[in-house]
């Protein structure tokens, strides 16, 4: 399996993936609400996110083999810079057709921030595998790769993330992520993680 930058051209057979491997996702669930409809919503999420990192020049990983795309990992570098404005004027769009969307994603936000780290670091927004090829450590190589290009970083101390998945907690662990908060959003629990990079750990 190939870990690569993705491009442009990526971008409909990413979705594929993301969306299977997020057809049962808690946080996505939360945000956009199951019911009809929802696959739908969760590939025109991933698609606003995808094609604003990649505008932006941020981390965009694909997995695939010489048949496809199997999964993906994407986020941000220590900054967060603004999504070009065709973008932000489509993701209002968006959030404005889901109703209660803004309020489900303030509370969301509000867990995040509250237990991220205060140096400056990467934020591993989005990982996922498509179901039928889980088991095979193609999720293990997405996060290697993506703590990598961090630790290259000189400006990044490490790697944040979070989940509501309770069986992906031990996964992140054995990357060498910890535990820095937890807590109730909607019916699910969101574990905030982070990853610290040896140089800054002293």
């Amino acid at each position: 399996m190939n870990i690569t930058p993705a491009a442009s051209t990526d971008l409909d057979e990413t979705l594929i993936s993301l969306a299977a491997a997020f057809a049962e996702d808690p946080i996505t669930g939360f945000l956009l609400q199951t019911g009809p409809g929802y696959p739908e919503r969760v590939t025109q999420f991933f698609s606003l996110l995808m094609r604003a990192r990649i505008a932006l020049a941020m981390p965009v990983l694909v997995a695939h083999d010489a048949s496809r795309i199997h999964g993906a990992a994407m986020g941000y570098a220590t900054e967060c810079p603004a999504w070009p404005a065709d973008l932000t004027e489509e993701w209002d769009r968006f959030e404005k057709a889901i109703p209660g969307m803004s309020d489900r994603i303030n509370i969301y936000d509000e867990i995040a921030s509250k237990y991220k780290p205060t140096v400056p670091h990467y934020y591993l927004g989005v990982i996922g595998v498509d179901p039928a090829m889980h088991g095979r450590g193609i999720g293990a190589q997405l996060i290697r790769s993506f703590c990598g290009i961090s630790a290259g970083d000189p400006l990044s101390s490490g790697v944040y993330l979070e989940t509501a998945n309770a069986s992906n907690v031990a996964f992140y662990q054995r990357a060498g992520f910890v535990e820095t908060g937890r807590a109730s959003m909607g019916s699910a629990t969101l574990w905030c993680m982070y990853l610290s990079h040896e140089r800054h750990a002293a």
